[in-house]
């Protein structure tokens, strides 16, 4: 059986009702007229229990299911919400829609969304086929993003133990056959910066990965972390907290990499999910880098680069001092970055417009000691973004 691919995806109906699952068939399948819908393969079963059998076979096929619909009474066998734990048990990765025409449970009282799980989605018969669509397409695009950053976040804790114990095995060879002090001391030194050039050299290249998937943007990152560097200066940082901004700075938008590429260069307004979708690169930045141990709190800072001072922002809702200071410093050089450059749904509003931005919303989206020093930054300071 084929694998599912970029734009194939499987797609689960269950329904003790034929003709409902030949309506899943029918709104899912290429002949239906929408140009955008990826392929889906549409697998029917008319109980829970067969269900339940159809995604242990995906698992050991290697041919998982992206999305499941669920019906919650199929009589004479097991009800939805024992159908989706199981199926949850066996993969948790599924995305599940309970579907029914009921709004009451069988004791009466209302079916809240919870009745099922936090992680199943709710929705009431008789559905539109444009629902169907959408769910199926967005929660499939979901899917697909979780498993590319699995796939990314193993790579790169190889990547990080891989050069790890090099490092390791070099500082033991030059023990061996260092004898004096001073040359300990000495190599000790050159094995630190070379530590320290081997997490450049890895950050630069998470920065490049970013970059190819959203070649408009190119360039942003650098830039804001240059922009981010002259701040923290010049409001005074110790050094060292400095090197941390920066360097957090420079893979900022690290999340993005879950994103489709469709996404990240429309040129049109995002749909209300895909605004979901984009909003979610914090929390991916973070899983991704979590596991990773820095000098600084790199993942931490990354999570909160979207928070505002007065709880607006996302993706914790954090407020004032509860964002670290290398995070409100990034999240005002992203936003005048971000409004001074090119994007592919507008051009460049322009350095004058980027800062006054950050003027009238001193105090209440972005911290004014940042704000104060980034303007002192470009007034006084002369400062202009690198190419």
């Amino acid at each position: 059986m084929e694998k599912p691919t970029n734009k194939h995806f499987r797609i689960l109906a269950v329904d003790d009702d034929t003709n409902i699952l030949d309506l899943y068939r029918m709104i899912l399948s290429p002949a239906y007229p929408q140009s955008t819908m990826p392929v889906f393969e549409v697998i029917c079963c008319t109980q829970g229990d067969e269900a339940v059998d159809r995604v242990a076979d995906s698992l050991k096929t290697d041919t998982p299911f992206a999305v499941a619909f669920l019906d919650l009474n199929m009589p004479p066998g097991p009800d939805g919400q024992w159908t989706a734990q199981e199926i949850h048990r066996l993969d948790p990765r599924i995305n599940i829609i309970v579907v029914t025409g009921y709004r009451t449970t069988n004791t009466g009282g209302e079916a809240p969304v919870a009745y099922f799980s936090d992680e199943s989605l709710y929705l009431q018969k008789p559905f539109h086929p444009k629902e169907i669509i959408q769910f199926s397409t967005a929660l499939s695009t979901k899917w697909q993003a979780e498993r590319q950053l699995l796939e990314l976040h193993s790579e790169l804790e190889t990547l990080v133990e891989k050069r790890t114990a090099e490092l390791v095995q070099s500082n033991k060879r030059l023990k061996m056959e260092i004898e004096n002090r001073k040359q300990i001391q000495a190599e000790l030194e050159q094995s630190f910066q070379n530590l320290k050039k081997v997490m450049d050299a890895t950050i630069l290249a998470i920065s490049m990965t970013v970059e190819k998937r959203d070649p408009y943007t190119s360039g942003h990152q650098m830039r804001v972390a240059a922009l981010t560097k002259a701040v923290a200066k010049k409001i005074g940082l110790p050094e060292d907290q400095i090197e941390g901004a920066y360097l957090a700075a420079f893979i900022h938008d690290i999340g993005k990499i879950a994103l489709p590429a469709e996404i990240l260069a429309k040129p049109i307004q995002l749909t209300e999910i895909e605004i979901s979708l984009m909003q979610a690169h914090a929390q991916a930045g973070y899983d991704i880098l979590k596991g990773i141990e820095f000098p600084w709190p790199i993942a931490d800072i990354i999570f909160q680069h979207h928070e505002r001072m007065n709880g607006s922002g996302y993706p914790q809702g954090l407020s004032g001092d509860s964002i670290s200071i290398e995070a409100r410093i990034i999240g005002v050089c992203d936003v005048v970055e971000t409004m001074a450059s090119h994007r592919p749904y507008r051009p460049s509003m322009g350095m004058e417009r980027a800062l006054d931005e950050i003027i009238r919303h001193r105090g209440v989206l972005y911290d004014p000691v940042v704000v104060d020093a980034c303007l002192e930054v470009f007034n006084e300071q002369g400062f202009e973004f690198p190419n």
